[in-house]
């Protein structure tokens, strides 16, 4: 959430006096220190190429300083609760000190997290289009979020998957860093499976699952994976390169990636040959945190003659 902690702080002061408790509470509202509680409308078998689900939530309620944010510009102001889908270690919870890498989610995802504030502090943040959602002051409310098997950030670097440690669900706690239990709740997801399908109109109605068989490679192929020269890192069009083609990556049965560099006047071959391998490493390791098993990778190393262009390539075999 740090693009919209940052977009409207010098708006706080004035949204501190309007949230600070001038408004009073419906009477069936929860009482602050309640646990809150979510609904989900679909919580297994879902689509893991992406589902939206509508998650519905009460008790949200203000409960004084225990719910104010402890990070500009809602230190010392009610911080309102995070609502997202996310991978979450089994200890996830900030009020149990939980480190922030065990909570696997995109929070500048607005499709799969949301920020939800009282209605001005939502208003003076830029409401839906910034992410910032209105939490009524009864502390209930409706809203829809995407979920997924594999989620990436917007520079394509993988968030968690099927293979990540964690658990796949909707979590609630509260924002701008307040630590406060009654906030934190996780409802569980799982995804339906590769290997099944649902025929809703099978004989007498009832719901039947079919296997089919699992999908294959079809044919063999080969990318060709850039480098600066000199270079073993993996650019952002060499990674966007890779991607393109990781659900055929994952359905090979073995992964040749054949690195190469070039000799040239100067430079020893052992130090050409440590390149050579450090750049099919790295597109190695990139095929792992993508999902892609380890155990089916095969590294080489080439070297080729001073005045011929390098290649480094990727081939997969069905």
């Amino acid at each position: 959430m740090n693009k919209l902690i940052k977009s409207l702080a010098f708006g706080v002061t004035a949204v501190a006096l309007v949230i600070s408790g001038a408004i009073s509470s419906p009477a069936n509202a929860a009482s602050p220190g309640d646990q809150a509680v979510i609904t989900v409308s679909k919580s297994t078998g879902l689509n893991g190429d992406g589902e939206t689900i509508t998650i519905n939530g009460s008790g949200f309620v203000e409960n004084g300083t225990q719910t104010y944010g402890t990070r500009p510009p809602l230190a010392g102001a009610f911080g309102g609760v995070y609502v997202t889908f996310g991978k979450f270690q089994d200890s996830w919870k900030p009020s149990e000190n939980a480190p922030s890498g065990y909570r696997k989610a995109s929070t500048s995802d607005a499709e799969r997290t949301k920020w939800l504030l009282p209605g001005m502090t939502a208003f003076m943040f830029g409401g839906a289009a910034a992410g910032a959602f209105e939490l009524p002051v009864d502390g209930n409310f409706a809203i829809t979020l995407k979920v997924s098997k594999e989620l990436s950030d917007s520079s394509n670097n993988l968030i968690f998957n099927d293979v990540t440690a964690g658990n796949y669900g909707i979590y609630t706690y509260a924002g701008s860093g307040a630590l406060y239990a009654p906030f934190e709740t996780f409802t569980p997801i799982s995804f339906a499976s590769e290997e099944e399908t649902v025929n809703p109109t099978s004989p007498g109605g009832e719901e039947v699952q079919s296997a089919r068989p699992t999908p294959k490679l079809s044919k063999k192929f080969s990318r060709e994976i850039a480098f600066n020269s000199g270079s073993s890192k993996l650019g952002l069009s060499a990674k966007s390169n890779i991607k393109k083609k990781i659900a055929d990556y994952r359905l090979a049965s073995t992964i040749t990636i054949t690195a190469t560099a070039g000799m040239s006047s100067g430079v020893s071959e052992k130090t050409v040959t440590k390149l050579a391998k450090n750049r099919a490493a790295a597109i190695k390791k990139y095929l792992v945190q993508q999902g892609i098993s380890a155990s089916k990778i095969v590294i080489k190393t080439e070297l080729v003659k001073s005045g011929k262009r390098p290649t480094t390539k990727v081939v997969a075999t069905p």
